[in-house]
């Protein structure tokens, strides 16, 4: 993709000299003209980590949304990664969503998915509230899983201990009934049925603590359609 936002909105600090970094707290701010090549470029990065039989984003199910923000990451050609949230309000705390993150694959491994994770815990609101925020994900990536809970003082379900926190698995279920209403959570292994039946996880060679959530993930979900909905304490 070569459209670029240069000189369209304001950039906000990167880490990189190579990469332009664009933050949307609200994505219904970019503009139309905007949005179709955009939401072009994410599908085409997700249809590159999944294989995908139709567009994850679509006119009907649009990142632009005013519920949504967004994070932008480009190099000189175009779009390299993105990272789709929701900020929201779930057991009485301010919570935040990971709707979606991807990165092209030439470009993994040099932190972005931690730099995504960052902006987000700098989304308003969340350094008043630092103590109190509820971390949410929906994965079927043993890595995804490994870095969401990893700053996470507890996540339910809990892979890879006993420690099961009932206040967490009832954050899960109301989060997951406001974000999918009428998609059923499998309690308490907080398992999504076919949440994936039109993408399908790619597997990795995976090493350190997202192997050990591999084989777990492999006992409780082994269909590649199914997911693990996550929530967690968040240490800001």
């Amino acid at each position: 993709m070569s459209h670029n936002l240069d000189g369209h909105y304001p950039t906000v600090a990167s880490p990189w000299d190579d990469y332009t970094v664009y933050s949307f707290p609200d994505a219904s701010e970019i503009a139309e003209s905007d949005r179709r090549p955009i939401m072009d470029a994410m599908n085409s990065i997700i249809a590159i980590n999944w294989k995908a039989i139709e567009p994850h984003w679509t006119a009907a199910a649009s990142p632009f949304d005013s519920k949504y923000s967004l994070v932008l990451v480009y190099d000189h050609i175009g779009l390299v990664a993105f990272s789709v949230y929701r900020v929201m309000t779930i057991a009485q705390r301010l919570a935040i969503y990971r709707s979606g993150t991807e990165v092209l694959p030439a470009h993994q491994g040099r932190g972005l998915y931690g730099f995504f994770t960052s902006q987000i815990l700098k989304h308003p609101g969340c350094a008043a509230r630092s103590n109190e925020i509820l971390y949410g994900w929906r994965t079927r990536n043993p890595i995804v899983w490994a870095a969401n809970a990893k700053i996470c003082e507890k996540v339910a379900p809990s892979l890879l201990d006993d420690a099961a926190d009932p206040e967490l698995q009832a954050a899960c279920v109301e989060m997951c009934a406001t974000l999918y209403p009428g998609k059923p959570l499998e309690v308490p292994g907080m398992i999504m049925r076919g949440a994936y039946g039109h993408i399908e996880h790619i597997r990795q060679d995976y090493h350190g603590t997202a192997s050990l959530v591999e084989t777990a993930m492999s006992r409780v979900i082994p269909n590649s359609a199914d997911a693990l909905f996550s929530v967690g304490y968040a240490r800001v």
